[in-house]
């Protein structure tokens, strides 16, 4: 069986975003109100969707020194998360790992219980920018394009979604690195170990 990347987020938002959810934002003051109402109760979480456990790897290259990086935040990595796809017995399925810290997620629906308050949210994303290297950037310019960013209820369903980049932009957030910043390769080996 063959899938992509693409297919594994897809994949996730068919099962965990409801049709009835609207994705496009609101304009003017309608959407701050609705702000003002969800942005109290909601948690967030951070989603990288990769299309298999051989492609974590791949994530090493994000930033200027992976250990670093891992060493401050895998204690505080409870909300983020790598979601990559798998077939067992010939089915395709969704597994997970959170980021840094590498603990298996037992069912993927459960990291909907796993967000952070707005506040603890942003704090964690400043922290994990200093370490991103500017050499991720997309085709759409943003270092953080494509990590999805969820807002999750009291009910635990997904009420927005948006991508790094987006969240900064709604959050009046600087969400890139510095252009000084310098990446340290650290280890070019891009085969399916890294701990993960």
């Amino acid at each position: 069986m063959d899938w992509w990347e693409k297919t594994v987020e897809y994949y996730f938002i068919r099962k965990f975003i409801s049709d009835e959810m609207i994705l496009s934002p609101l304009d003017g003051e309608h959407e701050r109100a609705g702000d003002a109402l969800l942005s109290n109760h909601e948690k967030w979480i951070v989603i990288e969707f990769k299309k298999d456990s051989n492609s974590l790897a791949s994530e090493r290259r994000k930033y200027k020194n992976y250990s670093e990086a891992k060493k401050e935040l895998s204690s505080s990595d409870d909300h983020h998360f790598l979601i990559y796809g798998q077939v067992d017995d010939g089915n395709f399925s969704l597994v997970g790992k959170t980021y840094f810290s590498n603990k298996n997620v037992s069912d993927v629906g459960e990291i909907l219980y796993a967000g952070k308050g707005k506040e603890s949210f942003i704090f964690y994303l400043e922290r994990l920018v200093k370490h991103k290297s500017k050499v991720e950037e997309s085709s759409g310019g943003s270092i953080g394009s494509y990590s999805f960013v969820a807002a999750v209820s009291n009910e635990n369903k997904i009420t927005r979604c948006m991508n790094l980049y987006e969240f900064g932009l709604d959050h009046g957030l600087n969400l890139e690195p510095s252009p000084e910043m310098k990446r340290v390769v650290e280890n070019e080996y891009s085969g399916p170990s890294m701990g993960m």
